[in-house]
């Protein structure tokens, strides 16, 4: 007979067979640094608990074919979503998606857990042959230094996270939309580019 914590684990590894890649699975997952698949694994249970609508976890991921946000007591379809990541001060990756495209190349997924004190633990996962994972746990903190930022809005409300996989961790901001969403996404990709180069002349000056 199958423990429990097998059937557990097995369920956990075939999530995650399906987040990461589907068919190049095992290759993608050896191929991933220790702390990257523990937070792989964590993501998992918080994405569960997010679905399952318990409080302090919320996630983004794909749901009866939507794109899905679930925040504690509610679900809602999103609209749109951007994803910023930086590298050591420097972008590597940002991610469009609107509900126009469709959810089977939707290529995110990005669940957090609250603690007591209000801290946001997280992963984000961006899918692909290499696939980028940033995150904080508990007791998971990743070598690399990232910094990212997350916007994704539904038809009222629109939702920012931005922070980085230091104690530090992530600040959520929340705000109502009212008007064309386009102007909104503009000012977050100004607001990216601003902010990255005010960082980088900050640090040619220390560098002076």
């Amino acid at each position: 007979m199958i423990s429990y914590s097998c059937k557990r684990q097995i369920r956990c590894r075939s999530k995650l067979s399906f987040i990461l890649g589907g068919y190049n699975y095992d290759a993608i997952y050896k191929a991933l640094k220790e702390e990257e698949r523990t937070l792989s694994e964590k993501s998992v249970g918080w994405l569960n608990k997010a679905f399952k609508l318990k409080e302090n976890h919320a996630a983004i991921g794909r749901s009866d074919g939507k794109v899905t946000f679930c925040d504690g007591g509610y679900s809602i379809a999103l609209e749109g979503l951007q994803v910023f990541v930086f590298k050591d001060g420097k972008q590597i990756t940002a991610y469009n998606w609107k509900i126009e495209d469709g959810t089977k190349n939707f290529r995110i997924l990005y669940s957090t857990k609250t603690d007591k004190s209000g801290k946001i633990f997280f992963c984000l996962i961006l899918r692909g042959d290499v696939p980028i994972i940033v995150g904080h746990a508990e007791d998971v903190e990743q070598e690399t230094h990232y910094e990212l930022l997350i916007h994704a809005w539904d038809t009222e409300t629109g939702y920012i996270w931005v922070g980085d996989n230091r104690d530090g961790g992530l600040t959520r901001i929340d705000y109502l939309i009212s008007g064309d969403m386009t102007g909104k996404q503009n000012f977050i990709e100004n607001l990216i580019a601003q902010s990255y180069v005010q960082k980088t002349s900050k640090e040619e000056e220390k560098h002076e």
